[in-house]
């Protein structure tokens, strides 16, 4: 079974979580951990390879290279964002093309206007609906896998508030997309009305954990309960590794520049090795080393 075919099998047993994967060592921690899927967001990816906030920085190009190192080092289905499709119709199909490519199973297109900005940012703005349509049933159209899922986003809560952002997914589902997610909702009551309006359509509904303040904070039970059938948690490791090597570093320079400083802070080097699978590295060389 695929792993596009995997992610649908994921959605017939909610709910579960979409773990974030911002390079490929935090890829296979997620998957060590016992993540049923990964997520690749478009805010970790632009700090991780630009230094810089989400502010649509990253080319295609540079977001297609990072998704494929991830997908190379995992089994899992990855979900990977796909911000406005970086342009028109044909740029949208190439986006579809290329994360296919890469090794993806799921995207999310959104309905910004390009320079986009992450979701939980102020100053958006939206694309009018019949544009959004027109790039969904484009991505739709240049799909090669009919497994891979493709999911339609919208920003508008804190552009044009929550009855809006119901009335663009309900057109958005009508284009024959397969998922449906409003970025940042502000409240419970906000959750109960996305569920309760867009539930009938019959398309999984997706939440986003991401601690950015905008949302509630809420367990995975809670946000099924509230209707939601899988949720991201999209930014919460590179937010751990900023923390952890910050204070490492911190500390080393502070207390005399020695690696005895740090030391309770640090994967033991054995252990690191043996997590990058050094040990079936050592086994295949030397099996083809000692081929007659």
């Amino acid at each position: 079974m695929s792993r596009s075919a995997r992610f649908r099998e994921l959605l017939k047993s909610p709910p579960f979580v979409c773990m974030g994967a911002h390079d490929a060592v935090s890829a296979k921690l997620a998957e060590q951990a016992g993540a049923k899927a990964l997520y690749v967001s478009g805010f970790a990816a632009t700090a991780v390879i630009a230094g810089q906030p989400d502010f649509g920085v990253l080319t295609q190009t540079e977001m297609y290279e990072h998704i494929r190192r991830i997908c190379r080092v995992t089994n899992l289905p990855v979900f990977a964002d796909a911000d406005t499709g970086y342009g028109g119709i044909m740029d949208a199909q190439r986006t579809m093309r290329l994360w296919e490519e890469a090794g993806a199973s799921v995207l999310h297109l959104e309905d910004q206007k390009m320079p986009k900005k992450c979701g939980h940012f102020a100053g958006k703005e939206l694309v009018s609906i019949e544009e959004m349509c027109q790039k969904l049933k484009a991505m739709k159209d240049a799909r090669r896998d009919p497994d891979f899922f493709i999911v339609a986003r919208t920003d508008a809560i804190a552009v044009d508030g929550i009855e809006a952002a119901i009335e663009r997914l309900t057109a958005y589902a009508g284009t024959g997309i397969d998922g449906l997610y409003a970025d940042a909702p502000e409240s419970i009551e906000h959750l109960k009305m996305l569920s309760g309006r867009l539930k009938p359509l019959g398309l999984p509904l997706l939440f986003n954990m991401a601690r950015s303040g905008k949302s509630p904070y809420l367990s995975l039970q809670e946000v099924y309960e509230l209707g939601f059938d899988y949720a991201l948690c999209p930014i919460e490791p590179l937010f751990a590794m900023h923390k952890a090597v910050k204070e490492m570093m911190e500390t080393f320079m502070r207390e005399g520049q020695s690696t005895n400083a740090v030391a309770d802070r640090l994967t033991p080097f054995d252990e690191f090795n043996e997590f990058a699978g050094l040990k079936e590295v050592i086994e295949t060389e030397q099996r083809y080393a000692t081929a007659d």
